[in-house]
């Protein structure tokens, strides 16, 4: 990973960090029923294409070249998934 992207990525944190912190408890926990009724009630299916269209959704807003970045980590961490998911599965 380049400096520019472990920069861009440790800002992206911070900022998610500082509305996490900014959201109340309550906010929070009403999400966490919200999301997790989802979950129950539709599965991991549903909740997949949910979490497609957010990022779907946030990378039309992002400028091309974060979204350049964001998408060659995304390749690179899937990538990695596969492998160690067929390193650990049983032949």
């Amino acid at each position: 990973m380049d400096q520019d992207l472990q920069l861009s990525l440790a800002n992206n944190a911070k900022e998610w960090l500082a509305l996490s912190l900014s959201i109340s408890s309550a906010e929070k926990q009403a999400f966490g029923k919200v999301h997790d009724g989802f979950f129950t009630t539709y599965g991991a299916n549903f909740m997949a294409h949910v979490y497609r269209l957010t990022i779907e959704r946030a990378l039309q807003s992002m400028p091309e070249t974060e979204r350049d970045k964001l998408m060659i980590t995304f390749r690179e961490t899937m990538d990695q998934a596969i492998d160690e998911h067929y390193s650990t599965s049983p032949s």
